[in-house]
């Protein structure tokens, strides 16, 4: 088993979960924050697909030779407005991106392939694989707050976690009594 192909499974797994559990919320929990989290349900969601598109961006994309050249990159299209969009739509999305980080996180070359940023820094590649992995967990976690600071019902305890992604995928097997 490939133990970066399992994160990022997971990874897609779980914010798919949990964008799937907050389209049947009514507005007013979406549009809820609570201190210590990155903003409203719907803003962390979008901030998360926004953000994974843009690492996408960076692992995929030519190196700049230099800040100006970064300064100057324009960002797709096709990459997510800003503002408010249909949770449907970020499922999508998601969606969409998992077959490409499955794709890279078996390119056993690409952790040591040097990459760049918008912002003029030049980076090992497996420094973009952590952070998109750390970047979706922490910001699940606010999601996670907001909803039971509002006591709202939570996904099961263990939902969301590596531990629920091993049971729906049938990957653990409890061993026999005896």
């Amino acid at each position: 088993m490939n133990g970066m192909l399992e994160m990022f499974r997971y990874k897609t797994w779980a914010t798919l979960r949990l964008i799937e559990y907050c389209q049947d919320l009514e507005d007013e929990h979406l549009d809820a924050t609570t201190p210590g989290t990155y903003g409203t349900i719907r803003e962390t969601l979008h901030h998360i697909v926004d953000a994974e598109e843009g690492y996408l961006s960076i692992l995929t994309r030519e190196r700049f030779p230099s800040k100006t050249a970064a300064e100057a990159f324009v960002r797709s299209p096709d990459r997510l407005p800003k503002g408010p969009v249909p949770l449907a739509e970020l499922a999508v999305r998601i969606r969409r991106m998992a077959l490409r980080w499955e794709a890279m996180a078996q390119d056993a070359d690409l952790p040591d392939r040097d990459v760049t940023t918008t912002d003029g820094w030049r980076l090992p590649a497996a420094v973009i694989l952590a952070q998109t992995i750390q970047h979706a967990g922490d910001h699940r976690s606010h999601v996670m707050s907001i909803l039971g600071a509002r006591r709202l019902e939570l996904p099961g305890p263990n939902d969301l976690d590596a531990w629920g992604y091993a049971e729906a995928l049938d990957l653990m097997k409890e061993l026999p009594a005896t």
